[in-house]
């Protein structure tokens, strides 16, 4: 299967707080929500949160204490790193927060093979993103507002990424779409307009919000229990007797 690069050559804004981005309080909030769901399943050691957006977020419902917060914007906090080239070993990272990033991302699709690379065997990734496919994804493709974030950054459908994400070995454990606007106004939709779109327009909502696990496979094939114990066993009719060796006295 031919995959189209993601490669992106030009610079990109990247928003630096949730203020950056229109009703970014609101978009907040619904990710947090969302997020205080899993943070109690996560167990672990250590707690990435990747890009200044993500750590703006909390994660006090973890049982992980060490949370680190990495972005390529000097001046915001936390660890300043390269996001394509993370300086962490591998499989050291137990979870990794990555909200509203990759469509500011010059290549995501590295961003997302080096989260691959540092989080362990049965890691988790929770990330979220703008949905082309969506009232939000008309108003970038009309061209307005080019300059400003989100329209200023790309965007990619959900199906792309959970393709890139299986394709780097996860199992996609949760997708789940929100926000049924085109981020042009001040205010959401109503609760019942939003739960309308989520119960029955989920494809065109504007925000995705993705939990996926890492599975690693084994190197060497473990054989099935029934196959190793009857390779041990041997069969004997009913009734006959097994001939033993002679032992020399």
């Amino acid at each position: 299967m031919l995959i189209k690069p993601a490669h992106h050559k030009y610079e990109i804004t990247i928003p630096h707080s949730w203020n950056d981005l229109p009703m970014g309080e609101w978009l907040a909030s619904q990710i947090q929500a969302r997020l205080d769901a899993w943070c109690p399943i996560i167990f672990g050691y250590h707690l990435l949160k990747l890009g200044s957006l993500s750590g703006e977020l909390n994660c006090f419902g973890s049982s992980i204490q060490h949370q680190v917060t990495a972005t390529s914007e000097l001046g915001m906090g936390g660890i300043f790193i390269d996001p394509a080239h993370l300086p962490f070993q591998e499989n050291c990272i137990d979870a990794c927060i990555l909200t509203q990033s990759l469509d500011f991302s010059a290549d995501p699709h590295q961003v997302l093979r080096e989260v691959e690379r540092v989080l362990t065997g049965d890691g988790y990734l929770i990330l979220s993103g703008y949905n082309p496919l969506s009232l939000c994804g008309l108003v970038k493709l009309c061209g307005i507002k080019r300059n400003h974030p989100p329209w200023s950054g790309r965007m990619f459908t959900p199906a792309r990424i959970k393709d890139w994400l299986e394709l780097l070995g996860f199992e996609i454990i949760q997708d789940d779409r929100f926000g049924f606007t085109s981020f042009l106004g001040k205010k959401p939709l109503t609760w019942w307009s939003e739960s309308i779109g989520q119960m029955h327009f989920p494809s065109f909502s504007s925000v995705y919000f993705i939990v996926a696990r890492k599975r690693r496979m084994p190197i060497s094939p473990v054989k099935n229990w029934w196959q190793v114990s009857h390779a041990k066993r041997r069969f004997i009719p009913t009734g006959a007797t097994q001939k033993l060796p002679h032992k020399p006295y």
